[in-house]
């Protein structure tokens, strides 16, 4: 029994090791850390770039037709601003109406409490991401 129990033991600390491993090589060959941290538009620029040139590599472009679809993508990334744009309102929105409605239904001592966290969370963010765009 106890022989057992050593194996079973062994073998999920090797399977837990081999996941891990398996993350940090997915992570580190995706560039998923930095990639989706990182500005958007950087991405966006990269996304681009790759699409293009799989177009002309597919369709066999000349230099005169990616020059003429290239402010195609300019639109798309102007557009995808502004739809960042309204989609961080709205939800703002939505945040600030659920907290509301939270607030309502505590008593006053836990209500201030409420909002001085929230208003700490939010200093906090504003202050990784002003350290994060320096």
């Amino acid at each position: 029994m106890n022989k057992l129990a050593f194996k079973i033991g062994l073998g999920l600390v090797i399977l837990f090791a081999l996941g891990v491993s398996t993350g940090v090589v997915v992570a580190r060959q995706t560039h998923w850390t930095t990639r989706w941290t990182a500005d958007y538009r950087t991405c966006e620029e990269r996304w681009f770039a790759s699409r293009i040139e799989e177009y002309k590599r597919l369709l066999n472009l000349t230099p005169e037709q990616i020059t003429a679809i290239r402010p195609h993508f300019d639109k798309l990334s102007v557009d995808m601003r502004e739809f960042r744009g309204e989609l961080r309102t709205k939800v703002g929105g939505a945040f600030k109406e659920m907290n509301t409605g939270i607030a309502r239904e505590l008593m006053p001592e836990q209500r201030e409490l409420f909002w001085k966290t929230l208003r700490e969370k939010s200093e906090k963010s504003k202050a990784s991401r002003s350290a994060a765009s320096s």
